[in-house]
């Protein structure tokens, strides 16, 4: 089949017309290295108005080479990996994220933590690689809020009881794919001190830290010490963390769920004052955090329009992109004013009281 298509394509000259937007070999050659190995692949592709390139990533383990040299002590760095397995086709992502991981990240202790009906009966475990399932609270919360602090937290107790100073918290649809990482994210927290020298930072992924919806640091990736990851997601549900710290399902047009629930929590736990503005979110950022960007860490979220991966920080038809990236973070942690605030952006949200369901009014 594969032949006759690429028969009929030269016949009609198709190569010659759209050279740099049809790739059928994956195999071949691209400035003197092939892309991956050979299958049944191909790209289409052709753009009058934009220029399209493309990441290429294998599916499976055994198409993947790259290894980890770094040599870090085993109790410095632990992984969770949390969230639902519902199906064959989430296992077998969640099984090939696994056996890179024995690549990439050896002799690291990681969590699977999930539910109890969860679909990993098939999963390999060993004396690094366990697997915690928890019981399902029995309310979710909003967008699944209590479901994430529970299983979460009992992770992390595991990670605590085998004395694993630093935390990854991830999730089942995420993958990195980059080797000596571990060195990488305890040089981020070497380097970038916390205001407060008691406490270190908390390192976000750049996909979904929205600079402009307050408190709005992503929980798809996270990375810190055992106690701050601890204190994040500190075991409490949604219900009690609005009534413990005076908290309204929304504030100043900012939905106080899942994420920015658990950002505001911590920084009210850790005795800071919340003003609700965007201002004093980019001075919490620049304080208190930090941002990992997604490509430096080889980073797939293989969920919603996944294939469209750069579509938090690339798009060009606004004056500023969606989610914050290091390069932004650093001026800010060097109090550069980057005039954020003049662009007028916010995300804006409200909350249906007949449906019981958070609305999005904007999303810049």
């Amino acid at each position: 089949m594969k032949k006759m298509i690429k028969k009929f394509l030269k016949k009609i000259n198709f190569f010659k017309i759209f050279k740099y937007n049809v790739v059928l070999n994956f195999s071949k050659k691209i400035s003197g290295l092939p892309l991956a190995n050979k299958g049944f692949d191909f790209i289409l592709s052709f753009s009058r108005s934009n220029y399209i390139s493309y990441f290429v990533r294998p599916k499976h383990s055994k198409n993947f080479k790259q290894i980890s040299t770094e040599e870090i002590d085993l109790k410095e760095f632990g992984i969770i990996i949390q969230g639902p397995v519902t199906n064959k086709k989430e296992l077998n992502f969640l099984k090939e994220t696994l056996k890179i991981y024995k690549l990439i990240f050896p002799k690291t202790f990681i969590i699977i933590s999930t539910w109890e009906n969860s679909y990993i009966d098939e999963l390999e475990t060993n004396e690094y690689i366990k697997v915690e399932k928890s019981k399902l609270p029995e309310e979710p919360g909003l967008a699944n809020i209590n479901y994430q602090i529970k299983s979460t937290s009992n992770a992390i107790k595991i990670l605590k009881r085998e004395g694993v100073r630093n935390i990854l918290k991830t999730r089942t649809d995420c993958r990195i794919m980059k080797p000596n990482l571990k060195s990488y994210f305890l040089s981020l927290q070497k380097t970038f001190i916390s205001e407060n020298p008691k406490h270190s930072r908390i390192f976000a992924s750049s996909v979904a830290t929205c600079k402009y919806r307050i408190y709005g640091l992503t929980d798809i990736l996270l990375f810190g010490s055992t106690e701050e990851i601890e204190t994040y997601f500190k075991d409490e549900t949604e219900e009690e963390i609005l009534k413990n710290y005076s908290f309204k399902k929304v504030i100043n047009e900012t939905a106080v769920m899942s994420e920015i629930l658990l950002c505001a929590r911590y920084l009210k736990i850790k005795g800071i004052k919340l003003d609700w503005t965007l201002e004093h979110w980019w001075y919490c950022l620049s304080k208190y955090f930090g941002i990992i960007d997604a490509n430096s860490i080889d980073f797939l979220w293989y969920k919603y329009d996944w294939n469209f991966e750069q579509r938090f920080i690339r798009n060009y038809l606004f004056k500023s992109s969606r989610s914050i990236e290091f390069s932004e973070w650093l001026s800010l942690y060097n109090e550069f004013n980057l005039n954020f605030k003049t662009l007028n952006y916010k995300e804006r949200f409200y909350y249906d009281e007949k449906k019981k369901i958070m609305i999005k009014k904007s999303f810049l």
